[in-house]
């Protein structure tokens, strides 16, 4: 049986719209680097739900 790799999970930056890469937890899970390595902003949003945020409605 061959092994399927997980997707990562990614995210949004919410200040300069990077798309960033989740960081893989022992839980199997992902979540958002702790800030944007292009601006260092801490505020990230999931990419399917980055379309649809109110911020940028």
């Amino acid at each position: 049986m061959a092994h399927v790799p997980q997707r990562p999970q990614l995210y949004v930056c919410g200040e300069c719209h990077v798309v960033h890469a989740g960081i893989h937890t022992e839980e199997h899970t992902f979540r958002p680097p702790k800030e944007c390595a292009v601006c260092g902003n801490d505020t990230f949003y999931a990419l399917e739900n980055y379309p649809r945020h109110p911020d940028y409605e």
